[in-house]
């Protein structure tokens, strides 16, 4: 048997729920592969960054930047869902005061004997002794410049230039992402895995017929969207399309919305016109808030609802990661025509409707009032089944290739 060591990075994916649940899928899939190949005995670590103490204390102290909630946040994901999977820290340093080179990152991988790292969304260092990849989740900026600042577009450039120039190989989550990539930043000596649509649910989520949502008071018929409250989800058109609905009559159907409020750097009012939005359009009654809630809920949650609603105008994997996780749970989703969720097109699950025109999602949500699906165990299980073999052969392909050729 071979004993392979993976450390997972959480480095700028933890402050992220996409990012979260990236890493969690990925540590999934690995504690399948030591489940059910007598080949290879796998050791997941995931690896966040901590500041030294007295770094950590000043941000206490003057509250400046205090990043321990979200930090909290992914633990306790992991712990729910990925028991198996070790946490350990890093020293992180701060660019502007001292750059240490990755020595820090690169001395922790070297005491965990890690075999490979990844995905590795900052630019490190072509001196690094581990075997990495790096990640870029998506060219949202080339496509919509008008989210963003010069400044900011100049810097995600560089940021772009700097990890294609020191990595070797990189981890797309879909052929979109692997295209552009090879459209806006051609490298020659770059080798980009994208990973296939096959959803599969972590273990946690496949019985969460324990977790009591009664605090929720979930209406009969209901949409679910689970977002971060960003300027491109494009809440509005899902909120437009329910005042459709109601207007055709249909009174007692409703859209449940999960996401931390005030969570886009880039436009912190969105939330707030999100929900004036709701109140302008007289859905007080038929529209919920729910927030930052546990993962488990919004699980249990993604079970009950109708269906799972994507309005997202950009997306690096389709329909990201609150699709994953529904698709993996047999629950239907219905989402935009933007150029990555048409790889997803084909699956039974998925029902495409076109961008920002809330007519036609009304019309798709419609097929979904009356429809129930199967989110049996019996049914997630068979299906995790296949589906996990496929992403196992993609990652296992992927994490020997990249050692084998670093």
């Amino acid at each position: 048997m071979r004993n392979l060591t993976v450390a997972l990075l959480g480095d700028g994916l933890y402050t992220w729920d996409g990012g979260v649940d990236y890493l969690s899928n990925i540590a999934g899939i690995l504690e399948y592969v030591n489940s059910n190949r007598p080949d290879v005995s796998i050791k997941t670590y995931l690896i966040l960054p901590r500041e030294r103490f007295i770094f950590r204390l000043f941000r206490k102290l003057f509250k400046v930047g205090n990043d321990t909630e979200r930090i909290n946040r992914t633990i306790d994901v992991f712990k729910n869902v990925n028991s198996t999977v070790e946490i350990v820290f890093y020293n992180k340093t701060i660019k502007k005061l001292y750059d240490d080179k990755g020595k820090s990152l690169q001395k922790k991988l070297n005491e965990l004997g890690a075999d490979i790292c990844f995905p590795v969304l900052r630019a490190y260092y072509t001196d690094f002794t581990t075997p990495w990849a790096a990640y870029i989740p998506d060219l949202q900026e080339k496509y919509l410049k008008e989210l963003f600042s010069e400044e900011e577009l100049k810097e995600r450039d560089k940021c772009r230039l700097n990890q294609v120039a020191n990595s070797r190989f990189f981890v797309a989550t879909s052929e979109a992402v692997k295209s552009d990539m090879l459209k806006f930043y051609p490298n020659d000596k770059v080798k980009i895995y994208a990973e296939p649509f096959a959803p599969v649910p972590a273990k946690q989520f496949i019985d969460t017929s324990m977790i009591n949502v009664d605090s929720y008071d979930l209406p009969k018929c209901f949409f679910l969207i689970s977002n971060q409250f960003w300027a491109h989800k494009s809440h509005d058109t899902a909120l437009y399309a329910l005042k459709k609905l109601i207007d055709r009559g249909y009174k007692d159907v409703h859209l449940l919305i999960t996401g931390k409020m005030d969570s886009d750097p880039r436009n912190n009012s969105y939330s707030n016109q999100v929900r004036e939005l709701s109140k302008e359009l007289g859905l007080e009654n038929n529209v919920r808030f729910l927030g930052f809630i546990p993962k488990l809920d919004q699980i249990e949650i993604m079970k009950r609802a109708n269906a799972l609603i994507q309005p997202s105008l950009f997306e690096g994997d389709p329909g990201g990661c609150s699709v994953f996780n529904a698709n993996s749970l047999g629950v239907p989703s219905i989402m935009t025509d933007i150029t990555v969720n048409l790889e997803a097109k084909d699956d039974p699950l998925i029902c495409i409707y076109r961008a920002k025109d809330s007519d036609d999602l009304a019309d798709k949500m419609l097929l979904y009032i009356d429809k129930k699906h199967d989110s049996s165990i019996d049914w997630i299980e068979k299906n995790m089944e296949v589906k996990s073999k496929i992403l196992a052969d993609y990652y296992m392909g992927m994490i020997d290739d990249i050692i084998a050729n670093y």
